[in-house]
């Protein structure tokens, strides 16, 4: 049955572009600065089936540079991706027992490789490519219209080198297009190259994160301070602390999960507090994280938040690194434009805690982080019926991966069905509707009708036209090892027409 009214938009919903496609992805990390980066690409190898990995490229960066104090320090590190990969390939026949999609390993070893040996701006110019800077040249042009997720977790000299050549040997309409591919989520700025970039390609989609970036497992408050201010504490039964997050690990991570967990290591090194531990996976993980949601997470609107964070929906000028030496340097790049972090409000409801700061945008979703955490770790090594599947969210019978954007009328009534939803384990589903307040341009309350059953009713506000609301369905399983979390957010445009209606429903 369908209910409409003159100039009502029918509720109908498309897609956004590429939204049901995996994210192409090139990760540059500092390989074997400290433990935390190969920390970041085992978690990474759990989540290989919802991307595709095209460059994993070892570089310099802050730390890990010629001219380290420590010999290790002083040379970039690929073979730290290597052995990744290695185990990665032991658990792969019963990785494929849980889920399809999962890359194949001799395909991964040779997308691996060295940048920039040098540290920052001074090692990019003429006669200075690398594999790493050809290898993004390669990736970028290749016949493939998706976009490029560029991850650096570290210095970003090797894509400065990449983007030196090409706009070398090609003309400015070519340039143009291959910045267009480039989605790049810059962690921590930690060489000076990323505003060098920035000053010079000015168009280039470029997050800069200097605080989200750590929340996987932290910040840590304060700079040194690792044990006080480590976020909502779901690493529960063990002690809020980094120790603690070292034993959680130990027990869902580490011990009898396959040789992936035989290769995850602690994150310890010296320079630590709390018994030389660091917080877990340091500032590495995040930067990827947001690509295993696609019905929740947008590569092209860093502002609609999810796993990977939020930013601003502008380009902001002169975010500086946090690193004092780095800022320094970018100083002379003035002005360089980057999306910046924003703020979230958010209420824990495991004890009622409400955070209003930049961290919220992803400590908000830990909870099911976490949970994704411990279950893919059981698909290494459990059988299907022993380990826990995500559930699959739908709305209005599209069970797809694809985030849902509608046209409204202001004074709408619109019908939400996700009862199609369902559990590959035929577990008990849990639902949650909610509006995502500081993602839409509407700042008014949005009335939702039992936002906790499968069915709901929103309400489009009257003076809500020419602005755009963001629905977030959460579907939570019941199950005893961790509860898996699956998204959809329903992008609505209202239009500027008010029709005074009844509801608008779609069967």
């Amino acid at each position: 049955m369908k209910k409409a009214y003159l100039l009502i938009l029918i509720f109908c919903s498309t897609l956004l572009i590429y939204a049901n496609d995996k994210h192409r992805v090139i990760i540059l990390a500092d390989m074997g600065n400290e433990p935390d980066e190969v920390q970041q690409i085992t978690h990474m190898m759990t989540c290989s089936n919802e991307m595709d990995i095209e460059g994993l490229i070892a570089v310099t960066g802050k730390y890990l540079r010629p001219e380290s104090k420590e010999e290790y320090r002083r040379v970039n590190h690929p073979e730290l991706f290597i052995e990744i990969l290695d185990a990665y390939a032991k658990d792969l026949p019963n990785l494929r027992k849980h889920a399809s999609g999962w890359p194949n390993p001799e395909e991964l070893r040779k997308v691996v490789c060295s940048g920039q040996k040098g540290y920052g701006i001074a090692d990019v110019g003429e006669g200075k490519s690398s594999k790493g800077s050809k290898l993004i040249i390669d990736v970028v042009t290749k016949d493939d219209p998706r976009p490029v997720w560029i991850v650096v977790n570290a210095g970003s000299n090797t894509l400065a080198q990449a983007l030196y050549d090409y706009k070398k040997e090609h003309s400015k309409t070519e340039l143009q297009a291959f910045i267009d591919k480039l989605r790049v989520f810059e962690n921590g700025a930690q060489d000076n190259a990323g505003a060098w970039i920035c000053s010079n390609y000015p168009k280039i989609h470029w997050i800069r994160s200097n605080y989200q970036t750590y929340a996987y497992g932290g910040p840590g408050g304060t700079d040194g301070d690792i044990t006080t201010n480590l976020g909502p504490h779901y690493w529960k039964p063990y002690a809020y602390s980094v120790t603690g997050q070292n034993e959680w690990l130990i027990k869902n991570v580490m011990t009898d999960h396959g040789a992936l967990g035989k290769v995850y290591p602690e994150r310890r090194y010296h320079g630590f507090r709390d018994g030389g531990l660091g917080f877990m996976e340091g500032g590495g993980t995040i930067p990827w994280m947001g690509l295993v949601n696609k019905g929740l997470f947008d590569i092209n609107h860093p502002n609609w938040g999810g796993w990977g964070g939020r930013f601003s929906a502008n380009k902001m000028p002169d975010f500086w690194s946090r690193h004092v030496d780095i800022k320094v340097d970018e100083e002379k790049e003035t002005p360089f434009y980057t999306y910046r972090e924003v703020s979230d409000h958010w209420v824990d409801l495991q004890d009622g805690k409400v955070y209003n700061n930049n961290y919220a945008p992803i400590w908000r979703w830990r909870e099911a982080m976490y949970n994704d955490q411990i279950c893919r770790m059981d698909w290494c090594v459990k059988p299907f019926k022993e380990a826990n599947h995500h559930p699959v969210a739908a709305v209005n019978g599209d069970d797809s991966n694809s985030i849902i954007r509608i046209s409204a009328l202001a004074g709408e009534t619109i019908t939400f069905d996700a009862s199609s939803s369902s559990d590959p384990d035929g577990d008990e589903l849990i639902f949650k509707w909610w509006v995502y307040e500081e993602v839409g341009t509407y700042s008014g309350k949005i009335m939702i009708s039992e936002p906790q059953q499968s069915k709901t009713k929103i309400v489009v506000p009257t003076g809500a036209g020419g602005k755009q609301i963001h629905l977030i369905l959460e579907v939570k399983d019941n199950n005893a090892i961790a509860s898996l979390f699956d998204y959809r957010r329903v992008v609505i445009d209202v239009e500027n027409i008010f029709v005074k209606q009844e509801s608008v429903q779609v069967d």
